[in-house]
C-alpha cells in the first residue's frame, strides 16, 4: 500500500509525550508501508505559535530519529486558504456571520431551555445585501462558516471501526475568525487534499470534526478526494485519572535529559493501548515490522513514565561496548557496570567515579573507620592481589572485627565509589588496582 500520512502540531507549547504518541505511530504507520512523512507546522494562531517552540518540536523528532520527507508552515499558505474561501463562497457553501460572541452564547442557551441542541441557527444566510452593507458599513466585524451539507457522514475508522455523523447535529463551523485568523479545521482540509495526504492519523478528540472535514473535502475535490482515518484513544494517568502534560514529566525534553534510549519511547507508544506486548526493540526496523495499526483498542490506554523507564533499562542492558564506546568507559569498565546502567546519564557518573581522581565524599562512623584501615592494611600486603586475594582480605576484616554483610562492605564500597550499591566489590577494586584503592580509602580516613 502507498500512503502518505502527515504530523501536523501547533507550536504553542513543548512536545509532549501525547504529541510524540501520534508522531510515532503516524511514522511506523508510513515506514510499514513504504510511504512519505509530511511535517506541518499548524501555526495560523499567530498570537499563540512561538518560534521556540517549533525549534523544540523539531529539536525532539530529530532526538527521536523521525526524519520527514516534506515540511511547511501554514503561516506561509494564507493567500491559498483565502482562495478556497472564495470559491466555496461563491458556490454558496462558505458564508459570513455577524454575531458577537455574546449573542451566539445567548443563543446556545435559548436552544438548550427549548430541549434542542445548541446548534447554530444559519440566520447570517437570511441576511440581505442590503443588510450586510449595512453591517459593514457600521464597521460590525465579521466571521466565516462553512455550510454543512444535511446528512449523515460515514466512514470506516481504522481503530474505531465503522462511525457515521448526523451533520444536522452540528453547528457549521466557522473557518475564518473575525480576525482574519483561518481555523484548523479549515486550513489542515486544504493543506492534506493539496498535499495528497492519504491517511490521517490522530486523537480521538477530533472525531466530529472528521464528519465536517470530510463534507469539505468532498466539496474542495467535487467529490473526487478520499482519506482514510484512524482515531488513537486519549492517554489516562496510571490511576485511570484524566492524562494531563502538566502532570509528572511528559515532556519530550525532560525525558531527553533523564538519559533515555529514544527507542524506549518508540518500544512503548508503539503498542500502548493495543493487544501487543511491549518489546524492548533496540533496532526500528525491527519494530516497524512488529508495528500494527489495526491492533489499537477504542479504549484509552493508562500511561505511566516508569514504564518508559523499564523499557530503557533493558535497551541500554542490551548494548554492546561497540554501540557505547563513545560515551567514554573502557570495554573493562563496561562489562563490569552495564548491568548498573539505566539511563545515559550513568555513563557520566560512572565516568566520574573510575577516573584517577575521583575522590568521595563519604562521612564514615568510627566503627567504618576501623574497617577501612583494616582492610587497607592487609590490602596493602598484597604485591597484585586477585581476587581470591582482595576475598581473603574482606573475610580477614570480618573476622577480626566480627563484622559481616552491610558493616563489611557499606563502609569500602562507599570510599570506593560513593554509592550504598552496584558492581561487585572485589571486582571493582580489581578494575581500580590496588594503589587507586589504596588511595580512595586513605582519602576518606583523613
Amino acid at each position: 500500500m502507498s500512503c502518505k500520512v502527515r504530523f501536523a502540531p501547533s507550536p504553542t507549547g513543548f512536545m509532549h509525550i501525547g504529541n510524540a504518541r501520534i508522531a510515532i505511530v503516524n511514522y511506523l504507520f508510513c515506514k510499514k508501508n513504504n510511504g512519505k512523512f509530511l511535517f506541518r507546522v499548524d501555526d495560523t494562531d499567530a498570537i499563540r505559535s512561538k518560534k521556540e517552540y517549533e525549534d523544540a518540536i523539531k529539536a525532539d523528532l530529530e532526538w527521536l530519529n523521525i526524519r520527514y520527507d516534506e515540511t511547511f508552515r501554514q503561516s506561509d499558505r494564507l493567500s491559498r486558504y483565502q482562495d478556497v474561501l472564495d470559491i466555496l463562497a461563491a458556490k454558496g457553501l462558505a458564508y459570513r456571520c455577524f454575531e458577537t460572541p455574546e449573542e451566539l452564547e445567548y443563543k446556545r442557551k435559548l436552544a438548550i431551555s427549548k430541549g434542542n441542541p445548541p446548534v447554530y441557527d444559519r440566520s447570517a444566510l437570511k441576511l440581505t445585501s442590503n443588510e450586510i452593507a449595512k453591517l459593514d458599513a457600521e464597521n460590525v466585524p465579521s466571521y466565516w462558516r462553512f455550510k454543512l451539507p444535511e446528512k449523515s457522514i460515514s466512514w470506516h475508522d481504522f481503530v474505531l471501526g465503522d462511525i457515521s455523523y448526523d451533520l444536522r447535529s452540528v453547528s457549521d463551523p466557522v473557518i475564518m475568525k473575525a480576525d482574519g485568523t483561518f481555523l484548523y479545521t479549515f486550513s489542515s482540509v486544504v493543506d492534506d487534499f493539496d498535499s495528497g495526504i492519504t491517511h490521517i492519523i490522530r486523537g480521538q478528540d477530533h472525531v466530529t470534526n472528521t464528519a465536517m472535514q470530510i463534507a469539505m473535502f468532498d466539496e474542495i475535490s467535487d467529490g473526487k478526494y478520499h482519506v482514510n482515518f484512524a482515531h488513537l484513544s486519549l492517554l489516562v494517568n496510571k490511576d485511570g485519572s484524566q492524562f494531563s502534560k502538566r502532570l509528572g514529566s511528559s515532556n519530550l525534553r525532560d525525558i531527553r535529559e533523564q538519559g533515555i534510549d529514544p527507542m524506549a519511547i518508540f518500544d512503548l507508544l508503539a503498542t500502548l493501548g493495543t493487544s501487543m506486548d511491549t518489546k524492548p526493540f533496540t533496532k526500528l526496523d525491527d519494530l516497524i515490522e512488529y508495528f500494527d495499526i489495526e491492533k489499537f483498542s477504542s479504549n484509552s490506554p493508562k500511561f505511566d513514565i516508569e514504564d518508559i523507564y523499564k523499557i530503557n533499562r533493558k535497551i541500554l542492558r542490551s548494548k554492546s561496548y561497540v554501540e557505547v564506546s563513545h560515551l567514554g568507559l573502557s570495554e573493562a569498565a563496561y562489562e563490569l557496570v552495564k548491568d548498573n546502567i539505566t539511563s545515559y546519564n550513568d555513563f557520566a557518573e560512572w565516568r566520574t567515579v573510575l577516573s584517577s581522581s575521583y575522590k568521595s565524599a563519604f562521612s564514615p562512623t568510627a566503627e567504618d573507620m576501623e574497617a577501612l584501615k583494616l582492610f587497607s592494611e592487609k590490602l596493602g600486603t598484597l604485591n597484585n592481589p586477585t581476587e581470591d586475594e582482595v576475598k581473603e582480605a574482606f573475610n580477614h576484616v570480618g573476622k577480626t572485627l566480627g563484622i559481616s554483610g552491610k558493616g563489611l562492605y557499606h563502609p569500602i564500597r562507599q570510599a570506593l565509589t560513593g554509592m550504598d550499591q552496584g558492581p561487585n566489590l572485589t571486582s571493582i577494586i580489581k578494575l581500580l588496582g590496588k594503589a587507586e584503592t589504596l588511595r580512595r580509602i586513605q582519602l576518606v580516613l583523613r
